[in-house]
């Protein structure tokens, strides 16, 4: 009995001590998850933003990453499930104005009034 529950723990031990690191690298989600919040961070954005992840996923719409993150879930692909998980915490580029945050469009405006002034600026040599 003594041996049987020695066992026991034996076995409990050598489960965990393969450690979180190991079942983290093998997880398609936190993969993409991580590697999302590393390009946020690299690109100068807060690494994970609530708000853009939620408008984002509510969107009934084909742009909703979600999608990928259940078809890689159902067809057992994990390049899709780490693809979705990437997508659902990078924001893309917004190409419509209507998906655009406010300071994406003062930056915006801000850049085409810096264009427009340098084409009106007129050289005399």
């Amino acid at each position: 009995m003594v041996r049987r529950h020695t066992n026991r723990v034996k076995r409990t031990y050598t489960r965990a001590r393969g450690g979180i690191s190991k079942n983290i690298l093998q997880n398609p989600i936190a993969i993409g998850a991580i590697t999302g919040a590393i390009k946020n961070t690299i690109n100068g954005q807060p690494p994970i933003n609530i708000s853009s992840i939620q408008r984002r996923i509510t969107q009934p719409n084909a742009k909703n990453p979600l999608i990928y993150l259940l078809f890689g879930y159902f067809l057992k692909s994990k390049p899709l499930m780490t693809l979705g998980a990437f997508l659902t915490i990078d924001p893309p580029v917004a190409d419509d104005i209507d998906d655009m945050s406010d300071e994406e469009i003062e930056a915006l405006s801000e850049e085409i009034k810096a264009d427009e002034d340098e084409e009106k600026k007129i050289y005399i040599h």
